[in-house]
């Protein structure tokens, strides 16, 4: 093996190594895994510096009446097979943990007794923690440094600093300080 067969060779075993991570022109780093998928129509997707986008995790942002923004902030990691569909506005502020299995979503899907489908907002602020398989529904506020327990379907805001449990979610504690 010739030194040009050798460097091109290395290259490739480098290039390989580095697949799962893209830099853009400020050198912010985004990690994705193998099997995300984004489904993008009509749409805005903002992703912050050092975001994980763990194995299976599914982003749809899928505008249909106007456009559709899913915005992620800096240091924030999203599960395995996460799912996240905006048709609307979804966004997930700075240093975030969403765990598996978790479904955040702005929409219906469906026109129920209406003529147009259902959209709402969802912000989800800084320092919070989403445990596994939990749900966030539309038009859903959480503020800073809350946590949602594992399994919870979360239908109304919560408030800074709170624990929400259960189906529907009710808060079980508040004024919690939690950092990742």
């Amino acid at each position: 093996m010739n030194l040009n067969e050798f460097l091109t060779n290395g290259f490739a075993v480098l290039r390989g190594m580095l697949k799962r991570f893209s830099f853009d022109r400020c050198g912010r780093l985004l990690r994705v895994e193998r099997g995300v998928r984004i489904l993008k129509k009509n749409c805005e997707i903002m992703i912050g510096n050092r975001v994980l986008l763990h194995r299976g995790c599914k982003l749809s942002v899928w505008g249909t009446d106007g456009k559709a923004t899913l915005s992620i902030g800096d240091n924030t990691y999203i599960g395995d097979r996460t799912e996240i569909h905006a048709g609307k506005c979804i966004r997930i502020g700075n240093d975030c943990n969403i765990s598996w299995n978790c479904t955040i979503i702005d929409r219906d899907y469906h026109k129920l007794n209406s003529e147009t489908e259902v959209m709402k907002p969802v912000t989800i602020g800084n320092h919070v923690w989403i445990c596994q398989g939990a749900t966030i529904l539309k038009g859903v506020t959480l503020g800073d440094g809350c946590v949602v327990g594992a399994g919870a379907v979360v239908t109304k805001d919560v408030p800074p600093g709170c624990i929400v449990a259960g189906n529907p979610a009710r808060i079980i504690k508040e004024d919690v300080v939690w950092r990742p």
